[in-house]
């Protein structure tokens, strides 16, 4: 007697189709599970047993072997429960059902509900290409339900409901993708709402345009926190490809509550985050915080306030927009493609560069600090500036320009990018090659010989120099103009003056 079904579990982003054998052999009763099932998965013969009981089906007093393939990867999913006692119902001839084309998802309760798992939209989105037509899944991830055609999706409340179905006693009804209860909105600050701040509103609208990298300096209370945060306002909305990128990791994490995520992701990690929380990585190999700021905004506040180490591992995923972690012998692969908006005071004190405030800090102490942004962090930003606080004059005769009017430019600004860079692996101003910004980047010969003589003179390296010719690019597109003229050029110049 033998009874066959298959299951999913993560591995990292990795999706792995786990294929569940069971079969009774000659020896003591028992249930053992084999197949380097973890102690999650172990715990999984009470509930299993539990939940059968409920349906009326007893364990058979036999030695019942579970075995879980592949044989060499680590199972640490309770995902996999349901296809376990599926299998089960099968080899005790229960049911009589073909599941060669079927997925099965859940863990299972002590009275046969069938309870929510994490990354079931990583699983559903390769399902297909794992060569499935059906997914049996828990009804509370309903709402995590993606778009995907040619395949069924059947949502479960009970192993009992389960069991009645396959008897022919109940019509599961399919799942249909309903686009209305799929988003969720995150709270937005207008730019309106915001006194004052005229060069820090244009810099943000130029991250938002190229999706460079920016970083402010300023005293406490100055408006560098609120200011990030109005830049989710003004984002271009997710691509249909982004929106499922985004859903997988938050669906792995367990971060999805009842509905997908529509908007950019929008990460604000605290100082003293780990560097696993960080980065990602561990025992069940979760996505980190970089990851989870994946195709939106990383905002990192108290900037030299984060251990030095934690900071210098930004390096491979500003340039690559990837990450990479070994532990062991286990090697993970996350995707890490966020804009980096870091906020700072400019000293101990945070009053240096004040009009308002003397600053305290000695001249050592003011280097001491400084020192703490090392030179390769500070070479792969693209846009930095000193952010003052408002004067009560500004506040009282505000007119400010509401988000709205903003975002209308950077669309027309994405739009050209998105004409430029067609048929091409770019996607934006920002995360143009050396080679791409001399074969898509036309510029005013005035302009480019005033672009080498400022970058000689502040000695740039070679990636500052490219970093500050596609900022100059984004904002001639922001002036719909093709050609990068010197005014581009001399106000791309105006941000990149690190320290006061």
């Amino acid at each position: 007697m033998r009874g066959q079904t298959f299951s999913a579990v993560n591995k990292g982003l990795e999706t792995i189709k786990i294929e569940v054998e069971i079969k009774t052999i000659f020896g003591k009763p028992s249930f053992i599970i084999i197949g380097l099932a973890n102690r999650v998965i172990d715990e999984s013969r009470e509930r299993i047993t539990a939940a059968l009981s409920q349906c009326g089906v007893r364990i058979r007093p036999k030695k019942t072997v579970v075995n879980l393939a592949p044989a060499d990867l680590d199972k640490k999913s309770s995902s996999v429960e349901l296809a376990i006692a599926v299998a089960m119902l099968k080899l005790y001839e229960e049911i009589n059902l073909d599941t060669n084309k079927s997925l099965f998802l859940g863990e299972l309760a002590l009275d046969g509900r069938i309870r929510k798992i994490k990354g079931f939209v990583s699983i559903a989105l390769t399902a297909r290409e794992m060569g499935f037509r059906k997914i049996y899944f828990p009804r509370e991830n309903l709402g995590e339900l993606p778009n995907i055609q040619g395949l069924e999706f059947y949502p479960l409340v009970s192993l009992q409901e389960f069991l009645a179905f396959a008897r022919g006693y109940l019509i599961l009804k399919k799942a249909v993708f309903a686009q209305k209860q799929t988003f969720v909105s995150q709270n937005q600050v207008n730019f309106a709402h915001i006194f004052g701040h005229v060069q820090a509103k244009k810099a943000l609208e130029i991250v938002a345009a190229g999706r460079h990298n920016l970083l402010m300096f300023g005293s406490p209370g100055s408006g560098k926190s609120l200011l990030a945060q109005a830049l989710l306002s003004i984002l271009p909305d997710l691509s249909e490809e982004e929106f499922l990128e985004v859903n997988r990791i938050y669906s792995i994490c367990g971060l999805l509550k009842g509905s997908l995520l529509n908007t950019r992701p929008f990460r604000s990690p605290h100082q003293s985050i780990s560097q696993l929380a960080l980065i990602g990585g561990g025992f069940y190999q979760t996505p980190g915080e970089i990851s989870l700021a994946h195709r939106g905004i990383l905002f990192l506040d108290e900037f030299a306030e984060f251990k030095h180490q934690l900071i210098e591992m930004l390096r491979q995923p500003l340039e690559t927009g990837l990450i990479e972690v070994n532990q062991g012998n286990q090697r993970c692969l996350y995707p890490a493609d966020f804009t980096l908006v870091a906020a700072s005071n400019p000293c101990p004190c945070g009053f240096a560069g004040s009009s308002k405030h003397r600053c305290r800090c000695s001249e050592y102490d003011l280097k001491r600090y400084q020192s703490r942004f090392s030179g390769p962090i500070l070479d792969r930003i693209d846009l930095m500036l000193h952010v003052e606080a408002v004067e009560i004059t500004d506040i009282e005769t505000n007119h400010a320009e509401s988000s709205s009017s903003i975002k209308e430019r950077v669309l027309q600004a994405v739009a050209l990018q998105k004409k430029r860079y067609l048929k091409t692996p770019f996607r934006d101003n920002a995360n143009l090659s050396s080679q791409a910004v001399t074969d898509f980047c036309q510029i005013d010969s005035s302009a480019k010989k005033i672009l080498d003589l400022m970058a000689n003179h502040k000695k740039l390296s070679t990636r500052g120099y490219f970093k500050l010719f596609k900022v100059a690019r984004t904002i001639a597109d922001l002036a719909a103009t093709e050609v990068i003229q010197k005014e581009h050029v001399l106000e791309a110049f105006n941000f990149r003056d690190f320290f006061i």
